[in-house]
């Protein structure tokens, strides 16, 4: 019974092309977020593989967390600085876009009311690089 449930798991995997999509749309996410380095200096390196995504800061993770939530989305924070994104293998182009849209905005909310602390602490962590 499990061989039978696991086989036709698998069938449904190839069929649906499921993994394709994830790598697929992992990569658009990975390089919309590459794209927004150059407007928000706070990212300090964007990693991952398909749609396990981590997105490193030089400044502290938990308030982008939170903005997020506010606006729909669900991500969460290791580490102090590193945001994970760990969106459904059946994510499509749209929600991408959607998405990416939405992550913009909530970068560009928080960094607007870092305190000065947090602007200090980003300009000797980015001059370390």
């Amino acid at each position: 019974m499990i061989c039978a449930v696991a086989l036709e798991f698998l069938k449904v995997l190839d069929k649906t092309k499921i993994l394709a999509n994830a790598a697929a749309r992992g990569a658009e996410i990975r390089a919309g977020i590459e794209k927004l380095t150059q407007k928000f200096s706070f990212i300090k390196e964007v990693r991952g593989e398909g749609l396990m995504i981590g997105v490193e800061l030089t400044v502290d993770g938990s308030p982008f967390v939170a903005e997020a939530m506010n606006r729909g989305l669900l991500i969460n924070c290791t580490h102090e600085f590193t945001l994970r994104l760990l969106p459904a293998f059946i994510i499509g182009a749209k929600q991408v876009r959607e998405f990416l849209g939405i992550f913009e905005a909530v970068l560009g909310h928080v960094s607007k009311s870092m305190p000065a602390t947090e602007t200090a602490r980003h300009a000797a962590h980015t001059a370390a690089r």
